[in-house]
């Protein structure tokens, strides 16, 4: 029987076991996917837990970044991004993967959000990194900002980027919210509203709560929106094919996280 589970520090809130169990089924293959609470400094532990029995993993906050240096090979999109998200045992071997990047740009395909720049990414860790990398290599002009200046403009010159404040928010097509902020605090936003453009499209990679006050304020705008539930269906379909060579239903998979958070599907 396959083994699976997603690794991070908080990971109660996954919908990735939804998502999976879905994908497992459709493709008619038994198994498990399980959410494993594991602080930074428990990793270590738990990938040699993964060595011993289990097929892949994937890892969410605080992880992605600290894996680089745990697993025997890191693919040379993951390396350049500076983030493992998904993880692959291979006899005795971890094989290290990033999915964030190309379902992210997968996700705004799919939901008919155009690829328009400037784009502006709020966050500078292994998500925010692979949105930027992604937008990036799209040919978008990309600009970001960090709570910390310096975690963004160390990001912008390792990327060839621009760290900018939060005020150019107001001259962006695209806005990309990649921190944390929303998630423990449904009221919280990483964006004053007065610094909402007043054209172009916004997407929250927070998905629970599904609709963020980010969210909320970019749609009362007028601004194109998706919720963080795309690019958690692709990045997790393309982890799945890593894992199986199968590749299930993005779209099933997001749906299948729809009734776990208990929301209508459309």
């Amino acid at each position: 029987m396959l083994r699976f589970a997603v690794l991070g520090h908080p990971v109660a809130h996954s919908l990735s076991p939804a998502m999976h169990r879905y994908a497992l089924e459709s493709q008619g293959l038994k198994g498990s996917y399980e959410a494993w609470d594991t602080p930074l400094e428990a990793l270590p532990e738990r990938l040699l837990a993964v060595r011993r029995g289990f097929r892949g993993v994937n890892l969410t906050i605080p992880l992605k970044e600290a894996a680089l240096a745990l697993v025997d090979w890191v693919s040379p999109e993951a390396k350049a991004i500076g983030a493992v998200n998904t993880v692959l045992h291979v006899e005795g071997k971890l094989l290290g993967f990033n999915t964030d990047a190309p379902g992210f740009l997968a996700a705004l395909e799919a939901g008919g959000i155009p690829l328009e720049g400037p784009a502006l990414v709020l966050g500078a860790g292994g998500a925010g990194r692979a949105v930027a990398w992604a937008l990036r290599k799209a040919g978008l002009e990309v600009w970001v900002w960090n709570r910390t200046p310096g975690r963004a403009e160390a990001l912008a010159a390792e990327f060839g980027l621009k760290a900018v404040p939060l005020s150019w928010a107001r001259r962006a097509r695209l806005l990309v919210n990649a921190t944390r902020v929303g998630l423990e605090d449904p009221e919280a936003t990483p964006l004053p509203q007065e610094f909402f453009p007043e054209e172009g499209a916004a997407v929250d990679l927070v998905y629970r709560p599904l609709w963020t006050r980010f969210l909320k304020e970019a749609k009362a705008r007028g601004l194109r929106v998706q919720t963080g539930l795309p690019m958690l269906a692709w990045q997790g379909a393309l982890a799945f094919r890593i894992w199986t060579g199968l590749l299930p239903d993005p779209r099933g998979m997001e749906e299948a996280a729809l009734r776990a958070l208990g929301e209508p599907c459309a």
